[in-house]
């Protein structure tokens, strides 16, 4: 896990080195979140500032990707995750700060030279009005990933037995479904501005980005749909079936993050291209509203707004709409850090953290924040201690890290429920017609006493 974590902040690392590049270079007249006259783009001091803004990103990339080299000290789970999320964040900050200073740079630059624009009054084309939503693509794009979304979800909850799993990746199936109709919704909603004098370059400027954003959504909800199958295929297909189905459908994940970022710099491409064919570019004032990277416009009623990219949707913080959903945001990615490392920490620091319980009717196996699973003697098969688990595991819901091994599995053709450490043998295998359970204590003649008295149980 620790190398899987390094190779993911490395990533991060060099996405972000090259990603925040792009507000560097021109778009729409702007550097760096300032709007700057057309002629003055390429001035020495206006290079000096971009280029210094990308040599300091790329050593801040280097200073992280050094520094995360530690996570492969760490020996404890949730120290590598909490680690991991550190870093992240720390790297995020600084980014954002010296997005910030560079901001306030090249302000500077434009107050010393007055290079001052003239603003212009607000431009109502009512014709763009009418038409700016004529690109965007229609709502029944959506119908194919919804029927699949719904089919998987019906299909698996009428044939596989675990309800709450089947549950659960039907909702999560239908709710992105919804989140992306919904974010469809807010691009179809957008106001349009007049950003030249040319009527037919305003309409395609805004006909760009409603098509690419739509298509962008469309096929997000189709991606996403196939997950309300994940449980019945975990069932019905083999274990090499389901592993080359893994595999297939990571690789059209990876090529779907290439797409998203090809449409989006196409955008990009695409709006500057037409914007330069225009002979003027309406300045309306907006750089006092983009303060910090970030929209914050009281007088503005939109919660939601185009940035000054072209190639995303911001928040206007100067409503409370916006500030609630900021907060939102916080919370949400808060709580994500402390449902992930809160278990883990049980689990690493715990003298006991996996329970197993025996009644005279039944025992019980338990793990924090994990449903216990009770389990009759009566439909006990079979109880042995093995050295070695077998080797075709696919996890289905819990987590398999390098120490440990929590929730339901599949292993082989059979279903399975894990609490193990990795390192403990021996091993408690409880074998059931439907089920097989696996089990180890800490401390390896615990678990040795627990099968003892077990066996005890069931050969009664």
């Amino acid at each position: 896990m620790n190398i899987i974590f390094l190779l993911i902040l490395l990533g991060i690392n060099l996405s972000m080195a090259l990603l925040g590049r792009i507000i560097a270079n021109p778009h729409k007249n702007i550097i760096l979140e300032t709007t700057l006259p057309k002629d003055k783009l390429n001035e020495p001091q206006v290079l000096n500032v971009r280029q210094e803004y990308k040599k300091r990103l790329l050593l801040i990339a280097a200073a992280f990707s050094i520094f995360d080299l530690l996570i492969l000290l760490t020996t404890y789970d949730s120290i590598t995750l909490l680690f991991f999320m550190l870093s992240l964040f720390m790297m995020l900050g600084v980014n954002y700060y010296t997005e910030i200073l560079y901001i306030r740079k090249m302000t500077h630059v434009k107050i010393t030279n007055g290079w001052i624009l003239p603003t212009k009054p607000l431009l109502v084309d009512t014709k763009l009005i009418q038409n700016k939503n004529r690109k965007l693509l229609s709502y029944y794009w959506y119908l194919p990933g919804i029927l699949i979304s719904l089919g998987g979800t019906i299909y698996s909850f009428t044939n596989y037995q675990q309800a709450l799993g089947t549950a659960i990746f039907g909702v999560i199936s239908l709710l992105m479904a919804g989140l992306f109709i919904f974010l469809h919704y807010l691009v179809s909603r957008l106001p349009v501005k007049p950003l030249t004098n040319d009527e037919i370059i305003n309409q395609q400027v805004n006909d760009a980005m409603r098509h690419y954003w739509s298509l962008l959504l469309v096929s997000s909800a189709f991606i996403f749909s196939p997950l309300s199958f994940i449980p019945i295929l975990s069932i019905t297909l083999s274990y090499q079936s389901g592993m080359i189905l893994t595999i297939a459908y990571f690789i059209l994940l990876t090529i779907y993050v290439g797409f998203i970022f090809y449409l989006l710099f196409k955008l990009r491409r695409t709006q500057d291209q037409l914007i330069m064919q225009a002979k003027d570019y309406r300045y309306g004032d907006e750089d006092q509203y983009w303060r910090y990277g970030i929209y914050i416009n009281p007088e503005d009623p939109r919660i939601f707004v185009p940035d000054r990219l072209g190639m995303n949707i911001s928040t206007n913080l100067g409503r409370p709409a916006g500030k609630i959903s900021m907060i939102v945001l916080l919370i949400v990615a808060v709580a994500a850090v402390a449902l992930s490392s809160i278990p883990l920490m049980i689990s690493d620091f715990s003298s006991n953290p996996f329970r197993m319980t025996v009644t005279t009717d039944d025992i019980s196996l338990s793990a924090p924040f994990s449903k216990t699973r009770e389990i009759p003697l009566d439909i006990i098969t079979s109880v042995q201690l093995i050295d070695k688990l077998p080797a075709n595991r696919i996890r289905m819901f819990g987590s398999a890290t390098d120490h440990y091994l929590t929730g339901e599995f599949r292993i082989g053709d059979e279903s399975a429920y894990l609490l193990v450490y990795n390192n403990e043998v021996p091993i408690l295998e409880i074998k059931t017609e439907n089920y097989t359970y696996y089990y180890t204590n800490k401390d390896a003649e615990k678990t040795k006493k627990e099968y003892e008295e077990l066996i005890k149980k069931v050969n009664k």
